[in-house]
């Protein structure tokens, strides 16, 4: 079977042709991120399927294929008219600007909020800022039809105009009964919020019309699936079928991410449903992962490129110098959701070198993915071998320092592109065909007992600060919403 796959992500968007879970061809589309003030983030919908149209037609052998799958960003707020086209720009998933309306929100529901959800939600859900787009720009609000959440759900609405979202996107915005993949009736009320379909990921959600088709270059009438959102996409792309294994996505954000077989609520964890009701997804994400090494690369090295970056993390081990990293740069839910929370780059002195602060911001997100595991993983998995994909691990550098943080045996797998293969897994399934297999893989990366003891006393100083400063870093936020 082949498959149309295209995931909108942060910074691209890709479209592959993947043939029998064997990707054929890849093409990529950038789009832009905005900030237009500290704490949001915005990115132009109306570029997102621009830049679908550009990445499709990039490729060959559209004439082939069977069905169109659809996988992308979660947990964003996109509201759009009757005509298929936005209101606004879309409030992303790691948008801080609904803290008031979700502390609101909060009283009002109670507890019961997280009971529906199988995690309290955090300042960055779709009900909060659907509140704020409602109390400050009413119009907006009052001209939007349906609130799309997802970059996926963008794709499929302008390809099939069917309004609609997957469960585990879902699961992501604070508005659904997880358990029972139904919008959560008492927090949908309370936001007035015009809500899409909700479809099973492995179902075809629609056609392609005749005029999406004139514009991707595909035939009218092809099956279009609604896959799972990204994180649950690359679980699959990554994992396959396989529960009780560890694996650490590496993008622009991240996440620690388990499949289990049944869901498993923890302070912290997401829990989202998985292509099928025996696979649960428990995740906890990393709003900043590869983004804290660009960050780093601009703001603190000159904007050296990502090489030279690689060279000098590789040189040093920031740890044995005491020199710490806390990568929380946008924010955090671990240990426990701060909006406020920040970086804190602490024990440089006058001797600290380039390199020894290239290889703290990948120790330091290193350090969070370790620690994000030790919640995530179940007893089972305490030991396990953990894959690693994403942008992020096309580093041997960062691959190393990863095993050396977290003890553990480090897997790169094979396929980058394992969002992809996700998709067009679920597409299998949406046709009848049976899902792919996950991701073999491509190196392994043994722990060094000699850094393994040095990073472990680094991880108790960098937890100890990541409490210690939680007023200080709300105090901070007082001052940058003040200028």
């Amino acid at each position: 079977m082949r498959v149309l796959a295209v995931d909108v992500g942060t910074t691209s968007v890709k479209a592959a042709v993947v043939d029998d879970g064997r990707i054929v061809e890849v093409a990529e589309s950038p789009v832009n991120l905005f900030h237009p003030q500290p704490g949001w983030a915005e990115q132009d919908p109306e570029q997102w399927w621009s830049a679908v149209v550009q990445a499709v037609r990039a490729l060959g052998g559209l004439e082939s294929v069977d069905v169109l799958a659809a996988t992308g960003q979660m947990q964003d707020c996109i509201p759009v008219r009757a005509d298929g086209r936005s209101v606004r720009p879309a409030i992303l998933y790691s948008d801080q600007r609904a803290v008031a309306e979700h502390d609101a929100l909060t009283v009002r529901l109670g507890s019961s909020w997280g009971d529906a959800a199988l995690a309290q939600p955090d300042s960055t859900n779709v009900a909060a800022k659907w509140q704020w787009l409602r109390d400050h720009e009413p119009q907006n609000a009052a001209n939007t039809h349906t609130v799309l959440l997802g970059g996926a759900a963008y794709v499929v609405w302008r390809a099939t105009g069917r309004a609609s979202s997957d469960p585990s996107t879902a699961a992501t915005t604070g508005l659904s009964d997880v358990r029972s993949a139904q919008w959560w009736t008492p927090v949908v009320d309370a936001v007035q919020m015009p809500m899409p379909a909700l479809v099973r990921a492995t179902e075809v959600v629609g056609e392609v019309t005749a005029s999406a088709a004139a514009e991707l270059g595909v035939r009218a009438g092809l099956p279009v699936a609604h896959a799972c959102g990204d994180a649950v996409a690359t679980s699959i792309g990554v994992l396959g079928a396989a529960v009780d294994v560890p694996y650490a996505y590496l993008g622009t954000s991240g996440w620690v991410g388990v499949f289990r077989p049944d869901p498993e609520p923890r302070p912290g964890v997401i829990v989202l449903p998985g292509p099928t009701p025996q696979r649960w997804l428990s995740v906890m994400p990393v709003a900043t992962a590869g983004g804290a090494a660009d960050w780093a690369r601009e703001a603190l090295l000159g904007g050296i490129d990502v090489e030279s970056f690689d060279r000098l993390a590789g040189s040093a081990c920031a740890a044995a110098q005491g020199v710490g990293f806390v990568s929380q740069l946008d924010g955090t839910r671990f240990p426990a959701p701060d909006p406020f929370a920040s970086g804190v780059l602490i024990g440089m002195t006058r001797s600290t070198t380039s390199a020894v602060v290239a290889a703290a911001i990948y120790e330091g997100v290193a350090q969070t993915l370790a620690a994000i595991a030790r919640v995530v993983l179940p007893a089972a998995a305490a030991h396990a071998d953990m894959a690693v994909c994403g942008g992020g691990s096309r580093s041997d550098v960062w691959c190393q320092v990863i095993a050396d943080v977290t003890g553990r045996r480090v897997r790169r797998v094979s396929d980058d592109h394992a969002s992809l293969r996700g998709a067009a897994s679920c597409a299998h399934e949406a046709l009848g065909a049976p899902p792919l297999e996950g991701s073999g893989t491509l190196a392994v990366f043994e722990p060094r007992a000699e850094r393994v003891a040095v990073h472990q006393a680094m991880a108790e100083v960098l937890a100890g600060l990541t409490v210690s400063l939680r007023g200080d870093f709300a105090a901070l936020g007082a001052l940058r919403a003040g200028s």
